[in-house]
């Protein structure tokens, strides 16, 4: 089941796709006595990340993780966990507990069975995930025609990581697979802009909706039993 969510400005768009997910977390801890959220990187989810940190959660009650990873230390401009301390793990939102994707291992490949096992250890569920949406049509890092896509989206198989050592800016990093992100409760798909709207369209053409290699984003659209949120600009 698909819940398109239009917003005609940034603020919007963040503080309305906040509330979601915080409501979605409470309603999970009630439930089961704590919630597990995975967060994507990029400059997409800063606003978002500061809107969701101000909400009123038993924080200490929320794992948060990430959707995916670029191999590189918390003191580097691209990684994804120094994102996510900045704008999401500020006030009451510290007392979250982070499960960073990067350890100490020189590449995604010799890191993996590291980073698996941590996933097995803290996480019995994973609840919540909100993805974003790339120019190629790529989700996580699920990219087109990865020599890691046929791992990544084994919905049979065991891990739920993966290393990705093609991506296209030569970057290695680790994703989540779709083993892991396809029994949240819940997947939410956040962009903005006219360009990822177009982005949006071409992975919805009703001849190429099996063509998951061209644009990975479409296992979310049209492969999966997992109810799905768009929140995206007008």
């Amino acid at each position: 089941m698909l819940h398109d969510h239009r917003f005609t400005d940034s603020q919007s768009l963040a503080q309305q796709l906040a509330e979601a997910i915080a409501k979605r977390l409470q309603a999970t801890i009630e439930k089961r006595g704590r919630a597990c959220l995975a967060v994507s990187g990029g400059r997409t989810p800063v606003l978002f990340f500061q809107a969701l940190a101000k909400q009123p959660l038993p924080w200490s009650k929320v794992i948060i993780t990430l959707v995916d990873e670029r191999w590189v230390d918390e003191n580097h401009a691209a990684s994804n966990a120094a994102l996510v301390r900045e704008h999401l793990l500020q006030g009451a939102a510290q007392a979250a507990y982070f499960l960073p994707l990067k350890n100490a291992a020189q590449t995604p490949k010799s890191g993996f069975m590291e980073c698996e096992n941590r996933l097995h250890e803290l996480i019995d569920q994973l609840d919540i995930a909100v993805l974003g949406l790339g120019h190629d049509g790529h989700t996580a890092s699920w990219f087109p025609h990865s020599s890691a896509l046929t791992a990544a989206l084994d919905e049979n198989a065991g891990a739920w990581c993966c290393p990705v050592l093609d991506e296209p800016e030569s970057m290695p990093r680790m994703t989540l697979t779709w083993a892991l992100l396809s029994r949240c409760q819940h997947l939410y798909l956040h962009f903005e802009g006219d360009d990822k709207n177009a982005v949006y369209d071409r992975a919805c053409a009703v001849n190429e909706r099996q063509d998951i290699a061209e644009m990975p984003v479409r296992t979310l659209l049209f492969q999966s039993p997992v109810p799905l949120s768009l929140y995206r600009s007008a």
